[in-house]
């Protein structure tokens, strides 16, 4: 019990510290949790071989309508907002690193072919998957936002609550299972959100957040002459709590 209170008293201290700190440096700071749901757009992907009319070959094709099944999402973020003038209404720019999870598993289907034979020249048909494919998937990214105080108080310099939109960049991990056998990709990822946090006290806020991320990925199949490369469209509705100091 004394071990706790005393831990509990040293982290009270430090929080005074930081946010003291953080006031003379007119920059305060956030961290967060959050939870909710992954809503994955169906996308085209590509390949290099299939098969047409005249069998197996080299292709320059696409299959397209590829669906991806949603699934739950979670992750952390961590944030920085500038206040050049604490307590005024006036729009704030932050910073902002973003880390999410999700899965975006494709179940077995047929999906419309578009392309040709490069042996043949013969139009490429439907492209039927009988195996289940699973990715999961984790994206980490740097974000530029800008909010809104509403209800900015001394007190409450971030105001009792505020919209904010950002846009951001980052890279984003694909980790592909199918049939046992297992393969990672690493990909460039692009995001754009928005959301509203609501202060419950000065420290402690609940928000909402739908965010939108892109990401391409290929995979060789431990080989030098195939490959299939997708695009991976998501769009996350989320909610959590954040802690701020």
């Amino acid at each position: 019990m004394r071990c706790m209170l005393a831990a509990v008293l040293v982290m009270g201290m430090l929080l005074g510290s930081v946010a003291n700190a953080s006031a003379e440096r007119n920059w305060e700071f956030s961290i967060g949790g959050f939870g909710g749901w992954a809503n994955h757009g169906d996308t085209t992907y590509r390949f290099n071989i299939g098969t047409t009319p005249y069998g197996v070959e080299p292709v320059n094709a696409k299959g397209t309508n590829l669906r991806f099944e949603d699934s739950g999402a979670f992750g952390a973020k961590l944030s920085a907002w500038h206040l050049p003038r604490k307590y005024a209404w006036q729009p704030q720019i932050g910073f902002e690193i973003d880390w999410a999870r999700f899965t975006a598993d494709v179940p077995p289907q047929t999906t419309p072919g578009v392309g040709v034979g490069l042996i043949s020249g013969l139009p490429l048909g439907d492209v039927t998957n009988d195996n289940r494919y699973e990715f999961a998937v984790d994206n980490l990214t740097l974000n530029l936002l800008f909010r809104y105080p509403i209800g900015a108080t001394t007190d409450m310099p971030h105001g009792r609550w505020y919209p904010y939109v950002g846009i951001g960049g980052g890279a984003q991990r694909a980790k592909l299972s199918v049939m046992g056998y297992e393969e990672t990709s690493y990909s460039p990822c692009f995001q754009g959100m928005g959301g509203i946090k609501f202060f419950v006290i000065k420290y402690l806020a609940f928000f909402g957040e739908a965010k939108w991320t892109q990401g391409w990925h290929t995979f060789k199949y431990e080989t030098d002459w195939y490959w299939e490369r997708y695009s991976l469209s998501t769009i996350q509705l989320v909610g959590g709590v954040a802690l701020h100091f």
